[in-house]
């Protein structure tokens, strides 16, 4: 009779799904492209409507919102945001692309 090895556990790693929203495609693809290599997936969108379809319609952890982005936008995907997933973050950023990762794991609770 031949033995069953022992299995071991399946670790599966899911990267956190993080949308960003800006004013300029090559901000958004630039920061899109820095969180990605930080081991988050990531998508851009500089038109509202496609940014609030995607929120609709996929699954994700949070909304980074450029400095640059028309205040009436912001208040509509927060408002998405916070009536139906409440377990998303929306961060608000401002400057350069130094602290979007920090201000990523900070917002997610993470190290």
């Amino acid at each position: 009779m031949e033995e069953n090895p022992i299995a071991e556990p399946l670790i599966v790693s899911v990267k956190k799904q993080v949308v960003v929203y800006g004013k300029h495609d090559y901000i958004v693809k630039n920061i899109q492209d820095l969180i990605e290599k930080s081991d988050y997936n990531a998508v851009g969108f500089i038109v509202l409507a496609e940014a609030l379809d995607y929120l609709r319609m996929s699954p994700f952890d949070a909304v980074l919102l450029g400095g640059g982005v028309d205040p009436h936008d912001k208040i509509q995907i927060q408002q998405l945001v916070e009536s139906d997933f409440k377990h998303a973050k929306v961060i608000e950023h401002f400057g350069g692309p130094a602290t979007v990762i920090s201000e990523l794991k900070s917002s997610l609770g993470e190290k």
